[in-house]
């Protein structure tokens, strides 16, 4: 049996050409290993992003929600303690009103009687202050005649000179 020259030539020529094993290299078993976990670590840190950030989100909705209450609250309570500040200022006011109309009905006036009692009290008032200025002056004209008289009769008795006081005399 004759082989064929050309045929075996072929055969050699495919035996030597590099036919890639059928499994791969360890080294690109290692870079796509590697890739793969890189690549689920990768989408896992994502998702924990996405997480993160949802939960983020709902906190600050949540304290968005609480801060307005809050300050819903707070603008109530501020409300109920100014109304009653002003409901107690307004008690006072009216127990005021109140006690002053009785004492003024107790002394016998109203509104008007009492402005009429006080303008009475004014003008008696007035008028002792000008009895009582015109009686001290009639007082110290009295003593100016009194002092005139008791001067005249020391110097009629010689008691004083003619130009001396009774403030100079002494009983020494």
């Amino acid at each position: 049996m004759r082989r064929n020259h050309r045929h075996d030539d072929k055969i050699q020529g495919l035996l030597d050409l590099e036919i890639p094993g059928f499994l791969p290299d360890e080294a690109v078993v290692d870079a796509k290993s590697s890739q793969v976990e890189l690549r689920e670590r990768v989408t896992k840190l994502e998702q924990q992003m996405m997480a993160q950030y949802t939960a983020m989100a709902a906190y600050a909705t949540i304290a968005k929600n609480d801060t307005e209450t809050a300050r819903a609250e707070a603008r109530a309570d501020n409300d109920r303690s100014q109304s009653t500040a002003i409901g107690l200022m307004e008690k006072v006011r009216r127990e005021f009103a109140d006690n002053l109309s009785g004492l003024e009905h107790r002394l016998g006036g109203g509104p008007g009687g009492e402005g009429a009692r006080v303008a009475a009290l004014e003008a008696t008032v007035t008028e002792l202050r000008r009895a009582l200025d015109e009686s001290l002056a009639v007082q110290r004209r009295m003593a100016e005649q009194v002092a005139s008289l008791v001067r005249e009769q020391m110097e009629r008795d010689g008691w004083l000179s003619s130009n001396g006081t009774a403030d100079e005399l002494s009983l020494r």
